[in-house]
């Protein structure tokens, strides 16, 4: 039985957790190192992939922990009768969890995202936080396919550097399906996709001041600075979204969830 009751939206389940809780769980699971987890961080986007990708969706449904990423799946969820208390970011996440690995000693790890950006994350983790064990870095080719020869040498990169948490930064779905794919391989203790955090946390990219995150109102900064890359997502996406939402809440009634898509 799972510690913490999921939320079922259009067909995935998000962990109702706070980021204080995702922190305690995942510190508990490094702790005790019984087998590799992994944490996914479900938002608007990821549950539209999962409606379009049966695949993805129990991938989604069968990770240790999934997260609420997003004010979107927050206002999805009070609609759909069954409210979450709030949302885990992501980015945010990865940063609190670079902080806790340098006060308990932990060693993390930066797989993916564009050239440079894994290594600057790391340096920049590590100078904000000195203590900060950085096991490695690597970044893939852009086009790798999961057991091609630059998969391999992902996986044997982080193998062999042997890290209690590892960030992998690959775009969805491919880094949640990467993560599925390796954990017994790996062994990481904890293994986090976190989509495009590390241009972020490396500095290659602003991230968005911290009101716009409280607010739920961090994608339209995001769309305002990138409109050709995430108007799709954000716009056209977002509304299908919400249309697909209203549409279950009329058929289904506040309360009733949605389990027969699992």
């Amino acid at each position: 039985m799972e510690e913490f009751e999921r939320v079922w939206i259009l067909g995935v389940g998000i962990h109702n957790i706070s980021t204080g809780q995702a922190l305690s769980t995942i510190a508990r699971w490094i702790d005790n190192r019984q087998k590799p987890r992994c944490v996914f961080t479900p938002n608007e986007d990821l549950i539209m992939k999962a409606r379009r990708d049966d695949a993805f969706r129990r991938m989604l449904n069968n990770s240790d922990l999934a997260v609420p990423d997003g004010m979107a799946v927050v206002y999805a969820s009070r609609v759909l009768g069954t409210a979450l208390s709030g949302t885990v970011n992501g980015r945010l996440l990865a940063r609190d969890l670079c902080q806790k690995a340098a006060d308990r000693g932990w060693s993390v790890y930066f797989l993916g995202g564009r050239p440079g950006a894994a290594e600057l994350a790391g340096k920049r983790m590590q100078q904000a936080h000195p203590a900060l064990r950085v096991a490695g870095n690597h970044c893939p080719a852009f086009e790798f396919a999961l057991g091609d020869e630059e998969d391999a040498k992902a996986v044997a990169a982080v193998r062999d550097a042997r890290p209690d948490i590892l960030f992998v930064a690959l775009g969805s779905p491919k880094q949640e399906k990467w993560i599925a794919a390796h954990a017994d391989a790996i062994m990481v203790p904890v293994s986090i996709g976190v989509g495009y955090a590390f241009d972020m946390l490396g500095g290659l990219v602003r991230e968005p001041p911290g009101w716009t995150t409280r607010i739920g109102l961090e994608w339209l900064w995001r769309l305002a600075r990138e409109p050709r890359r995430l108007w799709r997502r954000y716009l056209l996406e977002g509304m299908i979204f919400i249309g697909l939402v209203l549409k279950t809440r009329w058929k289904e009634g506040v309360g009733r969830g949605e389990r027969e898509r699992r």
